[in-house]
């Protein structure tokens, strides 16, 4: 939090030395908002800040005051009042109106974020990653793009397109989403009830995984998998190896108990 305010503070010092510049073009009064805008943000009242933004650009400033505004605007809602959502129009405020590739790559990395982690809007977050994608020279997050891009499918239940995807990322083992991309295809054939194939992709995967609180995950749904398809020796043994690691214990002795009681009326 601290490093956040920092950089916005940053940037605040940047918008009053550009109307320190242009101190012709504005009346005392829409600088003194500006330096109150500043102060209110200074003081992390953020929702006092927005609000005095807000009039100021009502006050129609001129087009670089106003993308200063529209940026600090949506910078404040997407990192500090947690409403990332009411942050996107002021991020495409700035795709729209100014020639600045960096700019544009910045608001645009954050629209497809919102769109996918908050808004849940993934054709939209699926269009801004691929106006990323486009760009040239290749953008450095370009591979981080192109998974998005996948899981974004996937969340919409087009699990052709998302396997297409995933497998091309599974074809490139220098890829840094390399290893993601099993886990991915397992997932896929998991909600399509798959069970064997979900299985042997995440076999892939922890051969590759290195992060201990992953492979707790995966080796849950591949007890879960072993479940689903009535392989219940096999679930019952990977529950039980997790017990000592499981952040939440008593859900596997619940399935662990489920699975036993259902092994012995096999039995009888």
């Amino acid at each position: 939090m601290e490093h956040q305010l920092k950089r916005l503070f940053s940037n605040l010092l940047i918008l009053i030395f550009i109307l320190g510049l242009s101190s012709c073009d504005f009346t005392s009064g829409l600088n003194q908002d500006i330096l109150s805008a500043q102060k209110f943000v200074d003081q992390q009242e953020f929702s006092k800040a927005v609000g005095l933004y807000e009039r100021i650009l009502k006050k129609n400033p001129s087009k670089i005051i106003k993308t200063k505004i529209n940026y600090q605007l949506a910078e404040i809602y997407y990192l500090y009042l947690d409403e990332q959502v009411k942050a996107l129009k002021y991020y495409q405020f700035i795709v729209e109106n100014v020639d600045d590739p960096l700019w544009q790559v910045k608001s645009l990395e954050k629209i497809a974020d919102i769109n996918f982690t908050f808004a849940k809007n993934f054709p939209e977050a699926i269009h801004a990653y691929e106006i990323l994608m486009d760009v040239k020279p290749r953008l450095k997050n370009y591979d981080y793009y192109f998974l998005k891009v996948g899981e974004s499918y996937f969340e919409l239940g087009k699990y052709s397109k998302a396997r297409e995807i995933f497998n091309q990322i599974i074809s490139q083992p220098t890829n840094p989403y390399y290893v993601e991309a099993y886990n991915q295809m397992a997932l896929i054939e998991f909600y399509n009830k798959n069970w064997d194939k979900a299985v042997e992709y995440w076999f892939e995967y922890l051969k590759r995984e290195r992060r201990k609180d992953q492979i707790t995950k995966v080796k849950f749904l591949i007890a879960n998998a072993y479940e689903s398809n009535e392989k219940l020796k096999e679930a019952y043994n990977i529950y039980y190896s997790l017990l000592p690691t499981y952040p939440n214990p008593e859900v596997l002795r619940a399935r662990l108990k489920s699975l036993y009681d259902r092994r012995v009326a096999r039995k009888r």
